[in-house]
């Protein structure tokens, strides 16, 4: 097994095993398996395999609500009925399905509003998987603004979103 491809490996695995709450703390456990990477390897590592932090530490981007203490099963949600599955990828809308709270149009961006700490996981898979005319994303601790080419753009993002245009 190629070394990158084995340390992401362990990365995922200690993740999924137990809290880390910092990259020391990783690249501390990472040595402790006889695995050195330096932290921008690791760093670069966490961005491919999708890791988000949260309050609790760092999670897999599919299982971010465990790096998440603070969003409750009320915390709402845009429902997936109400998302337009033609303009979206699977995996955008299972995020914005899951996390997103409203989404709003203000010129050409449209204003994402998530539970507290989910903001950053919204904006990476609009960042992954950009949905057409969507040039950018910036991401708040529960805000994500994404940045469309035009104004009409927004208003067709937001709609699909199950947004106020």
């Amino acid at each position: 097994m190629q070394q990158r491809a084995r340390r992401q490996q362990r990365i995922a695995s200690l993740i999924g095993e137990r809290r880390i709450a910092s990259q020391a703390e990783l690249l501390d456990a990472l040595a402790e398996d006889g695995i050195a990477a330096t932290q921008a390897t690791l760093s670069r590592d966490l961005r491919d395999l999708g890791v988000v932090k949260g309050p609790g530490g760092y999670a897999l981007l599919g299982r971010a609500h465990e790096a998440l203490e603070v969003a409750g099963p009320d915390a709402g949600g845009v429902s997936t009925a109400d998302v337009a599955s033609a303009e979206l990828t699977p995996r955008v809308e299972s995020v914005v399905a899951t996390y997103a709270l409203s989404a709003a149009t203000a010129g050409n961006l449209v204003v994402v509003k998530t539970g507290p700490g989910l903001a950053q996981l919204v904006a990476l898979e609009f960042d992954r998987q950009p949905p057409h005319g969507v040039v950018g994303t910036i991401a708040g601790d529960d805000t994500v603004f994404v940045a469309l080419k035009t104004p009409e753009g927004a208003a067709e993002l937001a709609s699909a979103l199950g947004g106020v245009s």
